[in-house]
């Protein structure tokens, strides 16, 4: 690389670089400002219980704080709870540790735009890297869940470290890399467990595929593996009552009623009828726990007697996931009531969130079309960027199948973002293979860091 092209490789450094710090001092700027109306509720309250009984019980339980003996379980994944325990350790219980978390958080989040944008940059190009850099620093989902007690951001964090580390460890033929992709997608796991299979069946594909590089692939393998498979060990110990695949259980159920999401709305303000749609949809839970073949025959049962109206309700579940409205919490881009938010306020960030939302349904097509222009060029692709996408593609599938909600996608909107750029950057290659001119054309794929491969 000449003195020329060194100086422009800087430059996009820095552009990169101020849009994170971008994607910081808003999310900064959010969590000091927005109040969240009761923090501790819900999904957050048990996470907080299992956080306080570790530090103050040495016991990983969803026992409310005041149990003098909690039992242990593993209803709830252990990453974020950890995550938590940590911060009580060093802030204490109080305010304190509510307030460093958000930053804490923020800062997660703000990391995992500067990741994404710079994977893009060596993915797509510096055009592809701008407008994911900018487009996840605004997108305000990811904003709005660093301000929450939840695991939405940690586990999105987890994810680009994982893609980063992957990145570098193909490129330098580094293990120490490889190895450290693998524990970042294991500590996703550990945090959400949808994400456990994932890097596992990656890795073991690549290592049969890609015969070069299998001693590397396998390292992904195990380092993804073992720490997951030494939690199942432990949670496969206790007794069958809280445990992860109960929740599996819940959510599926929850996700096979169409009419979940409105009544768990409804509900919370008395709605009579929809108390007793929830009743119904507890009694498939119940039913589903106490004998998983009678479970699943009586929920079959009922989409039988309407079978196009099921079909309908499964088709549009990756639209509700990767929708705007977040359904179970306080709606549009809230989980919990919150109050002076500078995303619904006054302001540019305002006028931003309200295009974003007109454009959403574009950006959804567009991040559709990206998927297919990589998976139809997988051979031309690095191998991280296919991953990425695969990856994208497996969650949505998961989430179909169980709940699908807008708050679930936000750990994965930065595969979006760089669906949508890959889109762009096919549209814009394609325009230009088809517009007559003189010279020779440069395929953007094949542009790394400013100079020809």
């Amino acid at each position: 690389m000449n003195r020329s092209q060194l100086s422009k490789s800087w430059q996009q450094v820095v552009v990169l670089a101020a849009i994170a710090l971008l994607a910081l001092a808003i999310r900064l700027h959010y969590v000091h400002t927005a109040v969240v109306d009761h923090p501790l509720r819900g999904d957050a309250t048990q996470y907080f219980s299992y956080a306080w009984n570790v530090v103050h019980h040495r016991v990983f339980s969803i026992a409310p704080p005041e149990s003098e003996a909690p039992t242990p379980d593993s209803f709830r994944d252990p990453g974020y709870p950890i995550f938590l325990a940590g911060i009580i350790a060093l802030r204490g219980d109080t305010q304190a540790f509510y307030t460093t978390t958000l930053d804490i958080q923020a800062i997660l989040s703000a990391l995992t735009v500067a990741l994404y944008t710079f994977l893009a940059r060596r993915w797509l190009g510096f055009v592809a890297a701008v407008t994911v850099g900018l487009g996840l620093t605004f997108w305000p989902h990811s904003i709005t869940l660093a301000g929450y007690l939840l695991s939405e951001t940690l586990v999105g964090f987890f994810i680009a470290v994982g893609l980063w580390c992957l990145q570098l460890g193909l490129e330098r033929r580094s293990r120490t890399n490889i190895v450290a992709s693998g524990i970042a997608f294991a500590a996703a796991g550990l945090t959400n467990a949808v994400i456990v299979p994932a890097a596992p069946l990656f890795a073991g594909a690549m290592a049969w595929r890609d015969r070069a590089n299998r001693a590397r692939w396998l390292c992904l393998l195990l380092a993804a593996t073992l720490p997951c498979a030494a939690w199942i060990l432990r949670s496969s110990q206790l007794p069958p009552n809280l445990t992860s695949s109960s929740r599996v259980a819940m959510n599926f159920v929850q996700g096979s009623w169409p009419e979940y999401h409105s009544a768990w709305f409804a509900a919370i303000s008395g709605d009579p009828a929809a108390k007793a749609t929830l009743s119904l949809i507890d009694n498939d839970i119940t039913r589903l726990h106490g004998d998983r073949l009678a479970g699943v025959a009586a929920i079959l049962e009922r989409m039988e007697r309407a079978p196009m109206r099921y079909l309908a309700w499964y088709a549009s579940k990756p639209v509700e996931l990767w929708g705007w409205s977040i359904g179970i919490g306080q709606g549009d881009i809230y989980v919990y009531p919150t109050f002076a938010s500078p995303l619904t306020g006054t302001g540019p960030l305002r006028s931003i969130t309200d295009l974003l939302y007109f454009a959403n349904p574009f950006l959804m097509l567009l991040a559709l079309a990206g998927v297919a222009a990589i998976l139809t060029t997988l051979g031309r692709r690095e191998p991280a960027l296919v991953f990425a996408i695969l990856l994208g593609v497996y969650a949505t599938c998961v989430f179909t199948v169980l709940q699908a909600d807008a708050r679930y996608a936000v750990p994965y909107r930065g595969i979006e973002w760089v669906a949508i750029a890959a889109a762009i950057v096919a549209m814009a290659n394609w325009s230009k293979k088809h517009r007559p001119r003189r010279g020779r054309f440069i395929d953007p794929i094949d542009l790394r860091d400013g100079h020809h491969s």
